[in-house]
């Protein structure tokens, strides 16, 4: 678009009477005219569309909403996240086995505690072990033996398994 040539003006400022009214802006890449303008509220040709949330994002989104809660005669203004956790605190305090396991669950995960160790002493039982057992058993009446654990039955030369041999032991009656 070609500018419009100013027209002079008169000592006071203004316009000559026969003279058109100067545009109060100049139009130009991004200042379209007037009347080619979008008016308010109008979307324009459309653009893209808005992209669908996914559930992760709305309930981070929920959860960050505030709510007041009342404690005694006091109120405060909390997340929801945060009033969910203070509930289940104070249930586990008050008592409520579930409230507590949960929250130690929840302790668990988030490294505040550390969890249970396992067992380190798994090793099978020595025959110094089964001696000890024995004598135990012999002073309190229990005239029964302990019973060895069970030997392999792989072949030294191949690697091969038996099948188990069927005995059957005799019990005194």
């Amino acid at each position: 678009m070609a500018k419009q040539p100013r027209l002079p003006e008169t000592p006071d400022g203004t316009q000559p009477s026969g003279a058109a009214p100067a545009p109060s802006y100049v139009v130009g890449y991004g200042l379209p005219p007037a009347h080619r303008r979008y008016k308010p509220g109008h979307r324009g040709c459309g653009g893209r569309p808005k992209r669908q949330r996914n559930v992760g994002t709305v309930l981070k989104d929920t959860l960050d909403e505030r709510i007041t809660i009342r404690e005694g005669k006091r109120t405060r203004s909390v997340s929801k996240l945060d009033a969910i956790i203070l509930r289940l605190v104070n249930d586990a305090a008050s008592g409520n086995a579930k409230a507590q396991s949960n929250l130690i669950t929840l302790m668990r995960s988030h490294g505040l505690i550390e969890p249970p160790q396992e067992a380190t002493n798994t090793e099978p039982f020595t025959s110094d072990d089964l001696a000890i057992i024995a004598d135990f058993l012999g002073r309190h009446g229990n005239q029964a033996e302990p019973t060895q654990p069970p030997e392999s039955n792989e072949k030294p030369e191949t690697g091969e398994a038996e099948p188990p041999s069927k005995e059957i032991k005799e019990t005194k009656s």
